[in-house]
């Protein structure tokens, strides 16, 4: 009787090899990813920077500027940097007005950012300062900055941030092998100029609402416009969007805790593509829709119903589906070939020991 062409150890050690090969590989996979997390911390911070308290400062106990100020007068603050580095090194400096980023929080790291249109005066085009500034190694430099307020009398507040960073970061920064992520760090001291201190009635509009994408998940903006000069505190949005005409809710979303700029633009976003919970992966194909908004701000005391229609054309969504394609049925993919795996292991190793009898 000839021999069989595979004897019942080599098919067992051609099954463990199987094995071993794809679980090494899914260790490795995650090893290399916790290391490149781990090791994209980006270059040491090797300076601080620390403000000197104004005479005019409103709260002195908080590390910003908060200056009441009065028509036509001209205003000179001053900070100082500390280079911590055994070398030299050099710091840009910007001026930029507050703006509100997708999770409803305060930002100050966009200059000349388009206004809103009912902004009256720019904080950015209020201060004179050096846009660069060189200090030796265990250095300290003080910076000044001049501010003009305006001639006329202006309500709320304007809000902005000063903030410092350092040159080069990026290149000096230690090469990691591996890792192409890099961070660089920043350091923002707020600046708030009020002329009094009364309130402004809270004026919140959704203007329009979209569909749209952004670093692989696509969502429905709804674009709000806070067009007074007050910042709104402790907001909470609770979004529907159903098709126009209907009360049947197809993506829905909440937040609390949020914050949105004096005179600013808020684009709130409503997951489309969600990996869980009520929105997974529920596009939305061409057609008519109404995005409903339930605002709620400073502590509750203002209260917003806000609607807009909107539309996504077919030649819209094509692109948007090209641009983040559907990886929602990846995991069934991979399921089933471990599956296959096992069943096919399964197989060997109960040949195997039906042989050994």
């Amino acid at each position: 009787m000839p021999p069989p062409l595979f004897s019942g150890d080599k098919i067992m050690k051609k099954a463990l090899t199987i094995f071993i090969v794809f679980y090494t590989g899914i260790l490795l996979f995650l090893a290399t990813n916790f290391q490149i997390a781990a090791a994209a911390v980006g270059p040491m911070i090797n300076y601080n920077v620390a403000p000197e308290v104004a005479s005019n400062q409103l709260d002195k106990k908080v590390g910003y500027y908060d200056l009441r100020v009065t028509p036509g007068q001209i205003e000179t603050i001053k900070f100082k940097i500390n280079n911590n580095d055994t070398k030299d090194h050099t710091y840009k400096i910007s001026v930029n007005r507050a703006t509100t980023d997708v999770n409803g929080v305060i930002v100050y790291n966009k200059h000349n950012e388009k206004p809103d249109r009912d902004l009256k005066y720019n904080i950015e085009n209020l201060v004179t300062y050096p846009k660069e500034v060189s200090v030796d190694a265990k250095a300290t430099k003080e910076v000044s900055m001049i501010i003009k307020i305006p001639q006329q009398k202006f309500e709320g507040e304007l809000l902005g941030g000063i903030l410092i960073e350092e040159n080069n970061q990026i290149e000096n920064a230690k090469p990691v092998k591996g890792v192409s992520l890099k961070n660089k760090y920043d350091y923002v001291l707020g600046l708030q100029l009020q002329q009094n201190a009364e309130s402004i009635k809270p004026d919140l509009k959704l203007t329009k609402a979209y569909q749209t994408s952004d670093n692989g998940q696509i969502f429905v903006a709804a674009e709000m416009d806070n067009d007074v000069p007050t910042l709104e505190k402790d907001v909470s949005v609770k979004a529907q969007v159903t098709p126009e005409n209907s009360n049947k809710v197809i993506l829905k979303s909440s937040k609390e805790k949020m914050s949105i700029a004096p005179d600013s633009t808020f684009e709130y976003p409503v997951n489309v593509n969600s990996v869980t919970g009520p929105n997974k992966n529920k596009r939305l194909k061409p057609g008519r829709y109404t995005m409903y908004l339930d605002v709620k701000a400073n502590n509750s005391q203002n209260d917003w119903k806000l609607k807009r229609n909107f539309t996504i054309s077919k030649q819209q969504n094509n692109k948007l589906n090209k641009k983040v394609p559907d990886r929602s049925k990846d995991i069934w993919i991979i399921l089933g070939g471990i599956g296959i795996l096992i069943v096919v292991a399964g197989s060997v190793i109960y040949a195997y020991r039906k042989n050994k009898r």
